[in-house]
């Protein structure tokens, strides 16, 4: 049955066999990431299709956003917990979800999305709310993995305070940056320093979208400042894969294209792999 193939898949974890699946003919996982910013919960079934996935705010308290996450995602999908046959968690708070059956870090999540829709794949860039990840696939599995330091400047969640304090969505923000003609030079500087550096921008009079565009273009130079910091950007192979929340925004997608100067991939549901 498509049960039984689908657990072969898994490896047949004996744990995954004695649950019950709620009497439902269809079998159904979630995969729940606690991240610093957002908390993502997918609800799966066993030919793999995504069946819904919410995103809320994780807020202080990560095992209380990942409840919330747990019912909006049920809901969405008209299920009941019974109706889940296995929940994995991963992310910074992936250990205070306590109805997860077992928790994975980050990194082989990040790897093992990536490798399911392609395994050609080698490397994989990451930039979440507050951190930057370059995972490197060799072997079908991950090989290296590089981090970025204690700056954040270059993550998700400041370009969405950023926006915010414009009066703009993040969405707005990136069809605003992507079109703009005169970009500027913010550098790769902490965010103490990049905020002022974007003060000193407004008052000389300098377009929003121009400043927007500077900051994705700074997102991307602190990848390969504080993160990557290859001098051979060819050693990155030609199958690169992006994802994370961040890569919803076309306009970071652009600059890392252009500081390449190749084209990259960019994941199904960036937010969710």
């Amino acid at each position: 049955t498509r049960i039984e193939a689908f657990l072969e898949s898994l490896g047949q974890n004996p744990k995954l066999l004695k649950k019950k699946t709620g009497g439902s003919d269809t079998m159904y996982v979630m995969g729940i990431d606690s991240g610093s910013t957002s908390t993502n919960a997918v609800i799966m079934d066993q030919d793999r299709k995504i069946k819904a996935f919410s995103v809320v705010r994780t807020g202080a308290k990560s095992g209380v956003s990942a409840q919330k996450a747990l019912e909006e995602v049920l809901e969405k999908a008209g299920l009941a917990r019974e109706d889940i046959s296995w929940i994995v968690s991963t992310g910074y708070g992936r250990v205070s979800i306590s109805f997860a059956d077992e928790n994975v870090t980050e990194i082989s999540c990040h790897g093992k999305g990536a490798h399911y829709f392609n395994p050609r794949i080698r490397t994989i860039l990451d930039i979440g709310g507050q951190d930057m990840k370059c995972i490197h696939i060799k072997n079908h599995t991950v090989d290296n993995v590089q981090l970025n330091e204690a700056c954040s400047s270059g993550c998700g969640s400041f370009i969405e305070t950023f926006a915010h304090s414009l009066n703009y969505s993040v969405q707005d923000f990136a069809h605003e940056a992507l079109f703009a003609q005169h970009p500027i030079d913010l550098g790769t500087r902490c965010t103490v320093f990049m905020n002022s550096s974007i003060v000193t921008a407004q008052r000389s009079g300098r377009q929003p979208e121009d400043i927007m565009a500077g900051l994705c273009r700074s997102i991307i130079e602190n990848v390969f400042t504080k993160v990557i910091r290859v001098s051979n950007l060819d050693s990155l192979g030609e199958r690169i894969v992006v994802q994370g929340g961040t890569f919803r925004n076309d306009a970071v997608l652009r600059a890392l294209e252009q500081y390449l100067g190749k084209n990259v991939t960019r994941a199904p549901y960036p937010g969710m792999m």
